[in-house]
């Protein structure tokens, strides 16, 4: 009678060295996506981003006319040098929001402290044009 073939067998099985090892070295992806509070007063709109552990480097705020895209990414390698193998943590996320015909997008400012983005899209009474650019953060 065969064993099963296990995960933990299948990993006691796979080489440490050679093609074989190359081609089992894999890129984990951790899918998710940040949780949002939006809120609005009479001056401006307000989203707040929870994205601890990440850096300034790691998002990309996109405006294109009343849409806004807030976007993150980022890397890490594990180095270890006492074993041949590592694996590598990617994550990837995007969130988008349309904004209200109001919110002046020219005029946006992003910071990030403690582990939340903050997005701050002022109120305009004028017409305002649709374009596209980046926020930068702060």
């Amino acid at each position: 009678m065969a064993a099963a073939v296990t995960k933990r067998t299948h990993r006691i099985r796979q080489p440490l060295f050679g093609v074989e090892a190359i081609q089992g070295l894999r890129k984990r992806q951790t899918k998710w996506v940040p949780a949002a509070n939006v809120t609005g007063t009479q001056g401006a709109y307000t989203i707040k981003l929870a994205v601890p552990g990440l850096g300034r480097e790691c998002f990309r705020i996109h405006v294109k006319g009343k849409d806004l895209a807030v976007s993150g990414k980022k890397e890490e390698q594990n180095n270890l040098t006492d074993r041949a193998s590592c694996e590598y943590n990617f994550s990837e996320w995007q969130r988008s929001f349309l904004l209200p015909e109001d919110a002046d997008t020219a005029m946006a400012q992003a910071f990030y402290k403690d582990g939340e983005l903050i997005i701050i899209i002022p109120r305009s009474s004028l017409t305002i044009e649709e374009g596209e650019s980046d926020v930068f953060i702060y």
